[in-house]
């Protein structure tokens, strides 16, 4: 509800039937072309839910072709080329040298990597916002991917170096940049929000992932040594037996941390929404973390389902053959290939279906938003737009739909 304005503020009025036709159509064609038509599909898949989205009884727009995006991916795969040759040149190098070199060249790759995905980040939002209008105003992401590159590379590795601990930090300091240098129309962005009062609830997560891992190696401290000791003696073998006698129910605790952590990010996606605004406009978030862990719920029971359908198919077809005396290489492979082949290819549709889509759904419920009247005064900005898609981010398979 808005201040000035009755009614829902925002909300998605897009059916799942005619989105699950849409995708499955993709995936017929992205097969029939070797994965050329992606780009397209994806194009049609985001005018869908953009044009289903409505705030304030105005729906988004997305500008985007897939043909800009497929030019991107072809500029990002000639750029990451050389990236991937010289990796390979090194390892073939170094294939028989010390294992530290080894070591050290493995680090250094996945560090590279690591500032790749980011500048990917970065150049997929630009494209993004500058591709998506409201009211036939169009957002917009100026600032540079190298720059921002470096700030979430540096908050990277101090996240790493603390075990996790500054990660309110760097979520704060990406999420400001972005917000610094995005702008709707004529209408800049502000984000401010409280890197401590973040870290208090994310100390729960990395505190119950250490807790549960903390009871284990005490319940087990007399086994671990034991092991320790017969693994210097390169008695293996014993070794693994007492493996067998160690106690693991602590292990399952670390499910805890994992419904921690989507407690955190909607305690964190509700604060910086909160502290979001565009122009004189402000917002704020009801989401409920019940309904997000719920929706992860359907998504793996759907997901289990699909899997235990096809494994049972896989297994008929397997003991069928044995049962004809045909049980050769080629029969066991294509039983146990196709249908891991089919999970991955509807894992997406599904992921998209039954968590992206309902996420969004209830997002756009939950959203409030104050003075809406200020964006009506929010103008055409005549910032450049980049000419290509997403890129990097195309080719490292970085972002949802």
């Amino acid at each position: 509800m808005t201040d000035d304005m009755p009614g829902r503020a925002a909300q998605f009025e897009g059916r799942r039937g005619p989105l699950a036709g849409l995708l499955l159509r993709n995936l017929v064609f992205s097969i029939l072309t070797l994965g050329i038509y992606r780009f397209w599909g994806r194009t049609h898949v985001r005018r869908f839910v953009w044009r289903h989205t409505v705030l304030l009884d105005d729906a988004l727009e997305y500008l985007g072709t897939g043909g800009e995006l497929f030019i991107g991916f072809l500029i990002a795969v000639a750029v990451l080329l050389p990236v991937f040759a010289a990796y390979s040149l090194l390892q073939f190098l170094f294939a028989d040298g010390p294992d530290h070199a080894l070591l050290a060249l493995e680090i250094l790759y996945y560090l590279v990597l690591f500032f790749l995905v980011q500048i990917a980040i970065h150049r997929m939002r630009r494209y993004r916002l500058t591709r998506t209008a409201w009211r036939g105003v169009r957002f917009g992401l100026g600032g540079s991917s190298l720059a921002y590159a470096r700030i979430a590379f540096g908050y990277g590795l101090l996240t790493a170096a603390t075990l996790g601990l500054a990660y309110p930090w760097m979520r704060v300091a990406t999420l400001r940049y972005f917000a610094q240098h995005a702008y709707f129309g004529t209408a800049g962005l502000g984000l401010a929000p409280n890197p401590v009062w973040l870290f208090r609830r994310w100390a729960a997560v990395p505190g119950s992932f250490a807790g549960a891992l903390g009871l284990f190696a005490i319940l087990n401290f007399g086994s671990l040594q034991t092991i320790a000791s017969f693994i210097d003696q390169e008695l293996y073998d014993t070794a693994d037996i007492v493996f067998g006698f160690m106690t693991y129910w602590p292990l399952f605790l670390l499910s805890a941390s994992f419904f921690l952590w989507i407690w955190y990010r909607v305690v964190e996606f509700r604060h910086m929404a909160g502290c979001l605004t565009v122009g004189g406009t402000s917002f704020s978030s009801a989401v409920r973390s019940q309904f997000v862990i719920g929706r992860f719920f359907v998504f793996a029971l759907v997901m289990f389902a699909l899997s235990a359908l096809l494994g049972s198919i896989a297994f008929f077809i397997a003991y069928g053959a044995a049962r004809a005396g045909e049980v050769e290489a080629a029969v066991v492979v294509v039983a146990v290939f196709i249908p891991v082949l089919l999970v991955l290819l509807f894992s997406g549709i599904i992921r998209i279906l039954f968590l992206d889509i309902p996420l969004l759904r209830h997002a756009c419920e939950t959203l409030d938003i104050s003075n809406a009247g200020a964006l009506d005064e929010v103008v055409q900005a005549s910032a450049t737009v980049p000419s290509y898609g997403e890129g990097t981010a195309e080719a490292l398979d970085v972002g949802g739909f």
